[in-house]
Parts: C-alpha cells; structure tokens; sequence
C-alpha cells in the first residue's frame, strides 16, 4: 500500500510539473534555467523516473503560485468558462437576435408603417461586433476577418436601409476602402508577426 501510496504521489507530481510548466508556457529548458537545475532533471521528473527533493519541490510550488499539497495531488478539474467561450461569445450575440426577433414580432402584431424585417437585418451587425469584439480579445484571427467582413458589409446594407434607397450605392463606395484598410491593418497585425 505505501510503495502504491509513492507511486501515485509521483505519478500527480510529475504531471503536475507538465500542466503547471506548459500552463506558463515554459519548456523544460527555461523552466531547468529558471530553479538552476538541468533540462534532464526537468525531463526525468515529468516522466516520474526520479523525484526532486523537498526543496526543490517547496521551491517549485512558490514559482507556479501553489500550494505543495496540489503540487503533489491530483489535479481537481474545474469548470471553466474560458474553456466554453465560444458558446458565451455566441450566447451574448444571440440577445441582439432576440431582441430583434421580439421586435420584429411586435411591429408585425401591431402593423405599424415600417417595413418590420428592417429589423432583423440591423441585428446582424450588432451581433458580429459582439462576436468580433469577443474574438479580437481571444486573438482567433480566421474569426476577426470573418466577422469584421460581415460586420462592415451588413452594417452598408443597414445604413442603406435606415436611408430608404437601396439603390444608394454611396455608402458601398465609402465603407469598401475603410474595410481594405482596416483588413491590410489586421494582416499586418496579425499575419505577418508569425
């Protein structure tokens, strides 16, 4: 049962380092700098072949922020809404569809003289600034382009509504150079630092 006991011990110590290591994205060489020891000790620990001193394993928790028992234990999985925030990112551009929607409904019911689907086309830009807004934050670069596209060109098309002429086409004409713009600022952010 103790031999049992050591090995498990060892098992939690040496994924702990893993997680706790690429969780500051440090590889092992950095990590071996950073406590004065060799990227082979690092190596030989996350394998669980050998096992630092106390020491060393006091001195690892205060350089990942914890305490020695959760260096040693396993690792309690816990809910984390970064992992879902795809989900939030939509959830929240949803209100905007729902407060259309519910607007939309109410200027049907009520036949007032507006076209009421106006309505729902103006929620499409709102909605792609909350999920572009979300996206830039998160740096997921295929999402920015796709939704600063959809955001520009449906926000053309809900000034153009708001004006009454569609055939109006002096707002296509101003948004298309601010949209190349902005998208040759965005490569240039983004795409070229890799």
């Amino acid at each position: 049962m103790e031999n049992n006991n050591k090995d498990l011990i060892t098992k939690y110590l040496a994924d702990n380092i893993v997680y706790y290591r690429k969780k500051m994205a440090l590889t092992q060489l950095e990590l071996a700098d950073k406590l004065n020891y060799s990227d082979k000790s690092i190596s030989k620990w996350e394998r669980g072949e050998g096992v630092p001193d106390i020491f060393v394993i006091k001195e690892l928790s205060v350089f990942f922020g914890i305490s020695v028992d959760q260096l040693i234990s396993k690792r309690k999985q816990r809910f984390s809404l970064f992992k879902h925030r795809y989900l939030l990112a939509y959830f929240y551009a949803s209100i905007a569809w729902l407060i259309a929607g519910t607007t939309f409904g109410i200027l049907s019911i009520l036949k007032v003289d507006y076209p009421a689907w106006h309505v729902l086309i103006y929620a499409i830009p709102v909605s792609s600034l909350v999920l572009l807004w979300f996206f830039f934050f998160w740096r997921q670069i295929k999402y920015i382009f796709l939704y600063f596209t959809l955001f520009q060109w449906s926000l053309a098309l809900s000034i153009t509504l708001l004006i009454g002429d569609i055939y109006n086409y002096w707002v296509y004409i101003i948004i298309l150079p601010i949209y190349l713009f902005i998208l040759f600022m965005l490569y240039v952010i983004y795409i070229r630092k890799r």
